[in-house]
């Protein structure tokens, strides 16, 4: 709801998500600070040695998922429509041996 001066105003019975939503809009780059902490989160979480993969089930992390296997803190791969994140493979620093 728009306060008098254009404002968005907090209602009472506004839920935890409508409030960060708000929040979000509101505070310029709390977005972008929120993405790379949800792909930093990911990356630790495929890291542990019980984890292969992890499942984004929130349609709404998907573009985040895209934008963190683009910046490099996972691969992302797909399911039939459920994308699923694997940690990154390993780069060899030395070249293979031969023959």
């Amino acid at each position: 709801m728009a306060g008098v001066d254009g404002r968005t105003v907090v209602r009472e019975g506004m839920t935890v998500a409508a409030f960060i939503a708000a929040l979000t809009n509101a505070i310029p780059g709390l977005r972008e600070l929120s993405r790379r902490s949800w792909c930093t989160k990911q990356r630790s979480r495929l890291r542990t040695l019980d984890r292969k993969i992890v499942w984004v089930h929130d349609g709404e992390k998907v573009p985040w998922a895209l934008w963190g296997a683009d910046h490099g803190f996972f691969e992302l791969e797909w399911a039939g429509r459920l994308p699923y994140l694997r940690a990154v493979a390993a780069v060899a620093s030395e070249p293979l041996a031969t023959g």
